[in-house]
């Protein structure tokens, strides 16, 4: 049998090796860098949710550059999703002690990025869009009842 290789194509690898705790760590890292962006913001602007939707969004910036650097799969599905879903987390852990403030953050970013990076593995774009959506609607329906 003959092989065919064609020398124009300059094929990449998205990933290498999937490793849940390096994702599990950055989403870990994110929510850190939340809630400190958030405090910082929170000084200068009067609304809670002024300064959470800015803060979700710096977050969303870094961690779309970031999972670009490490090759993540699809890392702009993984931050539209994370985003979407933890939109609003500073109004939901208001009233909390600091601690607990940074705790709750911590959790859900690490547990939000490894969801996402963990469904964007999946070769085929369309079930990984529909499972991404399905999850982030199921979420957001949980947290408004």
């Amino acid at each position: 049998m003959v092989k065919v290789v064609d020398s124009n194509v300059h094929s990449q690898e998205i990933s290498k090796h999937y490793s849940a705790v390096r994702y599990m760590l950055f989403g870990a890292t994110l929510g850190l860098i939340y809630w400190l962006i958030n405090l910082i913001i929170g000084n200068y602007v009067n609304s809670i949710t002024i300064s959470e939707g800015i803060s979700t969004i710096l977050v969303a910036t870094v961690g779309l550059a970031v999972l670009i650097r490490l090759r993540a799969p699809r890392p702009i599905i993984v931050v539209a999703s994370a985003a979407l879903t933890l939109w609003g987390l500073a109004s939901w852990t208001s009233g909390l002690s600091r601690f607990e403030i940074i705790a709750w953050d911590v959790l859900f970013y690490s547990l939000a990025y490894l969801l996402f990076t963990w469904l964007s593995r999946y070769s085929k774009v369309v079930p990984v869009i529909i499972t991404v959506v399905a999850i982030v609607i199921l979420a957001r329906l949980a947290i408004s009842l």
